[in-house]
């Protein structure tokens, strides 16, 4: 006899707010260079799209995390540049988070009701932005992401 055990976990939804930066892919994609290459990989695996409805995230991540990317400076950046603009993504802004303010998770089946969390609003807004030094164009922004997995 045969016994087969399903287990399901259902999924979780998280929401989070931050404080982080904007960039247009166009703005970001056109500075790459030898100095600010791996920076500039970095922000592009960490951010994600402005997006409401994920159209524009589905296929940022189709390309970012694409297994094919060029290794080399100059063929990374023509490649990026080519596959976003064929994709409509070349002029959406990238957003990253840099510094979290607040977060929940929703975990189950249901995905009815409400949930929430807080802190309290004496917390500390600064972020340390010394890192994106040698990036241009970008925008402080405050963050609402929200994403289902």
């Amino acid at each position: 006899m045969l016994l087969i055990i399903y287990i399901i976990m259902g999924k979780c939804e998280t929401a989070k707010t931050s404080i982080g930066i904007k960039i247009l892919l166009s703005d970001l994609i056109l500075q790459i260079n030898e100095t600010n290459f791996d920076l500039i990989k970095e922000i592009l695996n960490e951010g994600f799209i402005s997006d409401e409805n994920e159209y524009y995230n589905d296929a940022y991540a189709e390309i970012i995390l694409c297994n094919n990317l060029p290794k080399n400076c100059l063929e990374f950046k023509d490649f990026l540049e080519q596959e976003f603009k064929n994709r409509g993504l070349f002029e959406q802004e990238l957003l990253l988070s840099i510094k979290n303010i607040l977060r929940t998770d929703r975990w189950g089946y249901n995905r009815e009701g409400r949930n929430g969390n807080y802190r309290p609003i004496d917390f500390d807004l600064s972020m340390d932005i010394e890192k994106y030094k040698e990036i241009k164009k970008y925008t402080i922004v405050f963050i609402l992401e929200q994403y289902s997995g």
